[in-house]
């Protein structure tokens, strides 16, 4: 009677040692998990901010040099901006 005992107490022991430690365990994955996805969507944004401030400084770098460097095209001694130029080309 007393190795029964033992036994159904051992039993009962290691069962609520196994309920109690896998609570615990999903929780703290579940933390792990949030923490990661935070840090992830941080760095997403901030490589989205970089590369939105890298094309704004693009562009308009671009635009100054487009203003500096192109004057106005001239058809028959008469000027007229790029893009006129492009929709008479394209009526052709």
């Amino acid at each position: 009677m007393k190795k029964l005992g033992f036994l159904l107490v051992g039993t009962a022991s290691l069962a609520l040692a196994a309920c109690g430690s896998r609570d615990s365990d999903t929780l703290n994955e579940a933390e792990a998990q949030n923490v990661e996805a935070d840090a992830l969507n941080d760095l997403a944004a901030n490589a989205a901010n970089a590369e939105l401030e890298a094309l704004g400084n693009q562009q308009q770098q671009l635009d100054t040099e487009t203003n500096v460097a192109a004057p106005a095209e001239t058809v028959d001694g008469n000027a007229t901006s790029p893009s006129q130029v492009e929709d008479d080309v394209q009526g052709m």
